[in-house]
């Protein structure tokens, strides 16, 4: 039996929370999370450090449409990275729809979107990990 990897990114401006889940538990699990240079850069060398640890089947980004489904600046830059990541890895990307993931883990970890202790990091890794379950039940 073959033991498919996933990973799953929550993209931001200014931080990717990072997911990973197989095919053999089906359970999504925020890993890590990589912040971005400050001119806004992405930061493939830490990427690359946390990608290398596993061996990858396929990469799921979160892209979010507005509630209308429609695209925003954000699914720009959510397609943008996936697209970067297919051309870096050679790996296979699938786009799923994270409307509201970020405010859902925010949700599950008891944050209000103002919270003064909001630990971002772990909104984003459980946004990633919300991404990436929803592909493991869609898929």
């Amino acid at each position: 039996m073959t033991v498919n990897t996933y990973l799953g990114f929550d993209v931001g401006t200014k931080r990717t929370g990072i997911a990973i889940a197989n095919s053999l538990t089906r359970q999504a699990n925020g890993i890590d999370v990589v912040s971005h240079h400050k001119n806004g850069a992405t930061n493939w060398a830490d990427f690359d450090a946390v990608i290398k640890q596993h061996v990858v089947t396929l990469f799921v980004v979160g892209v979010a449409y507005d509630s209308a489904g429609k695209d925003q600046e954000m699914s720009f830059i959510a397609k943008s990275f996936g697209r970067k990541l297919k051309a870096r890895y050679a790996i296979e990307v699938v786009f799923v729809d994270e409307y509201l993931s970020s405010n859902e883990a925010k949700k599950q970890l008891k944050y209000n979107h103002h919270h003064k202790n909001a630990d971002r990091c772990e909104v984003d890794k459980r946004s990633a990990a919300l991404i990436l379950q929803t592909w493991l039940q869609d898929s």
